[in-house]
């Protein structure tokens, strides 16, 4: 799944993407690990210029690893499959709100359907995912997952009230 991340395209209500994260519920829940790219990805050495955000994901036996970065100028994000070095470019026009949606640019390259992804920021640890996919001229509505900010152990750093 890619994660909007970018220091220029700020999400509101203060949530930081960075981090770990589970999305899902029930029986099947992804784990997201995010964080700047800073070492060698998956079996090979892939490493490229600018800030790239680095997203592990881990779902029952499945195993991702995605390199995601944004083109400012053109308004789009860019993911790439560090494992299977494949791409998707996914337009968006920005936060409106609490909701950012990124769309497939569907370039002749590219094999995925046409589809896109509507996060929605509940609060600086929640956030909602939407897929839709393109059918024919209408776009079908998955159903929505939660991902939600796995807390870290707080007792290594205690902040003293007023500081």
């Amino acid at each position: 799944m890619i994660i909007p991340v970018d220091r220029r395209l700020h999400p509101p209500q203060g949530l930081d993407f960075n981090g770990q994260w589970t999305c899902g519920a029930g029986a099947s829940i992804a784990h997201l690990e995010v964080g700047n790219q800073h070492r060698s990805t998956g079996g090979t050495a892939l490493r490229l210029p600018g800030l790239w955000t680095e997203i592990r994901e881990s779902q029952d036996d499945f195993n991702g690893t995605y390199l995601v970065g944004y083109d400012r100028d053109k308004s789009r994000f860019l993911m790439i499959d560090a494992d299977d070095p494949t791409s998707i470019t996914y337009f968006t026009e920005g936060w409106s709100g609490k909701k950012l949606m990124l769309t497939s640019t569907n370039d002749k390259d590219q094999l995925a359907l046409p589809h896109r992804i509507q996060y929605v920021v509940n609060d600086s640890r929640r956030f909602t995912v939407t897929w839709e996919l393109l059918e024919g001229t209408d776009w079908k509505v998955e159903p929505s997952f939660m991902c939600m900010k796995i807390e870290r152990d707080h007792r290594r750093s205690i902040t003293m009230p007023g500081r």
